[in-house]
């Protein structure tokens, strides 16, 4: 009879610590689950500390959010030589784009340029005739090298007097005139009683313009780009690639086309879509200079 209740009671013992392994075994798998869950859940959602993704960023085609892109850069266009007649300006004036015309003084359509110009909501700035290296003549209310200061105050406050709010001037031709330290001095003197800036065309590499300007004060420019020395297309948008990469580089960059060059207004309306595309900003020349100094080093 002890016997059985010895083998009960042995029975009874191995019965309890096996419940009781058996209880610790699914405590135990029950803890590794919560953690194992935690930890997935660490994985796939982000920490919002971190602004991985703007909670109000657009998102493409593709299902993922898109990236806000910096611009490549500001471009500035510039169209020289308008003037001489009106069916040239006005391809150019339907462009959508910003660009700057500059308009030579003086001449028979002039004033009708002008006066288009503005009503198109275009910018534009002074072509001030300058002597050339060669002796071509530059056209009427030209500054020649040897002129004191009051002969170049008096041609170009003639220029500026019909064109009331202008604000900006570049040279046409001029090899001669922007490499003498006199004449660009006394340039610049009357440019900065006006509160005008001077873009250097840079038809020479011995323009004296960037050191003058800065003895004056006066706010300064230079070309960084000639569009149509080469008027055939592919030159053109050749010369369009050089000024992308510079703006790229530098910020902005200034690119010089002419008004007689027949197929430019189409090219530039051709390029406008991919340039808005591909984060480019198109601006007026006169917005580069709205602070009240600006000095650009030559990009050459």
């Amino acid at each position: 009879m002890e016997n059985k209740r010895l083998k009960a009671v042995i029975l009874l013992l191995i019965v309890i610590i096996v419940l009781l392994f058996v209880f610790i075994l699914l405590i135990t798998n029950s803890h590794k689950t919560v953690e194992s869950v935690s930890t997935t859940k660490d994985v796939l959602v982000p920490d919002s500390s971190k602004n991985t993704v703007p909670s109000e960023s657009p998102i493409n085609e593709s299902g993922t959010f898109a990236v806000e892109q910096k611009p490549a850069g500001t471009l500035y266009f510039v169209i020289d030589d308008v003037g001489n007649n009106l069916f040239q300006l006005k391809p150019f004036l339907k462009l959508p784009m910003k660009l700057t015309f500059a308009v030579l003084p003086g001449l028979k359509y002039t004033k009708a340029c002008v006066e288009l110009i503005k009503a198109a909501g275009k910018d534009f700035i002074i072509h001030q005739p300058m002597e050339a290296v060669g002796g071509q003549n530059p056209g009427p209310g030209a500054l020649f090298v040897g002129m004191n200061q009051e002969q170049v105050r008096t041609i170009v406050i003639n220029n500026l007097k019909d064109y009331n709010g202008v604000r900006g001037m570049n040279n046409h031709m001029g090899s001669a005139g922007t490499s003498d330290p006199d004449l660009m001095h006394y340039l610049f003197n009357v440019l900065k009683e006006q509160g005008m800036f001077f873009l250097d065309s840079k038809t020479t590499s011995k323009s004296v313009g960037l050191e003058t300007s800065k003895i004056v004060g006066l706010p300064y420019a230079e070309r960084s780009i000639f569009l149509d020395n080469n008027k055939e297309k592919q030159s053109i948008l050749d010369a369009v690639e050089n000024g992308l990469n510079v703006s790229e580089k530098k910020g902005h960059a200034i690119m010089i086309g002419h008004i007689w060059t027949e197929e430019l207004a189409d090219i530039l309306l051709e390029l406008y879509p991919a340039l808005l595309e591909n984060n480019y900003v198109l601006n007026n020349l006169t917005e580069l200079f709205m602070g009240n100094e600006f000095y650009e080093d030559s990009w050459d």
